[in-house]
């Protein structure tokens, strides 16, 4: 019967950073299309730091650095979570409008990650 109190706890938190774990890959993933996009169209909407390359660079840069950090969050949730999390601050001069979005998205998915206990 003690086995049967602590599984849902354990499950709770295994779940909560899995969802931060997807919730920072949606975010990840629209900060890339912004980049992409902002560079086809060499254009942004909104004020921006930099001009159109070095906001579309500095997206896919930011975002490319969460992928590559993202799959060990169960090995060092902690480090990786705030990294995503302080990636995601970052990002958020260089967004604009809707794709501010997947900034967001990133931020709540680091902190997930980085409080799982």
């Amino acid at each position: 019967m003690g086995e049967n109190q602590t599984k849902p706890a354990q499950a709770t938190v295994g779940r909560l950073s899995t969802w931060g774990f997807w919730l920072a890959i949606i975010g990840a993933l629209l900060i890339l299309i912004d980049g992409a996009l902002v560079l086809g169209m060499s254009t942004f909407y909104g004020p921006h730091y930099g001009g159109v390359s070095v906001v579309g660079w500095t997206e896919i840069a930011l975002s490319i650095i969460m992928f590559i950090l993202l799959p060990f969050y169960k090995r060092w949730p902690a480090a990786i979570g705030w990294t995503v999390f302080v990636l995601a601050i970052i990002t958020m001069p260089f967004d604009g409008g809707f794709w501010e979005v997947g900034a967001i998205l990133a931020l709540i998915g680091g902190i997930l990650v980085a409080l799982k206990k």
